[in-house]
């Protein structure tokens, strides 16, 4: 599968934390999970809706280490097993 199609998947799948954690779906825009300034990997890519990406209490908005604090995930790869549980075959 080449990336832009997996990318689309994911942001069909819709947001990982809003299935796992609020259990309702919602549009999903892609989050490259990466650590630090490494190079970006289309295929490390998680579904985020707009609040959980950028929003206030989003992983940009209050930043990593927060995020994963309040969601109780080890760190940001966490999210890429949320995908492969809630990915549509």
């Amino acid at each position: 599968m080449n990336a832009k199609l997996h990318m689309a998947r994911v942001a069909e799948t819709g947001c990982v934390i809003c299935r796992e954690y609020l259990d309702c779906e919602s549009p999903a825009e892609v989050h490259h999970v990466a650590e630090g300034s490494s190079k970006r990997n289309d295929y490390m890519t998680a579904g985020l809706c707009h609040e959980h990406h950028r929003g206030a209490s989003g992983l940009h908005g209050m930043g990593v280490k927060a995020f994963c604090n309040l969601y109780g995930l080890a760190n940001e790869f966490a999210l890429l097993g949320l995908v492969n549980k809630w990915r549509n075959p």
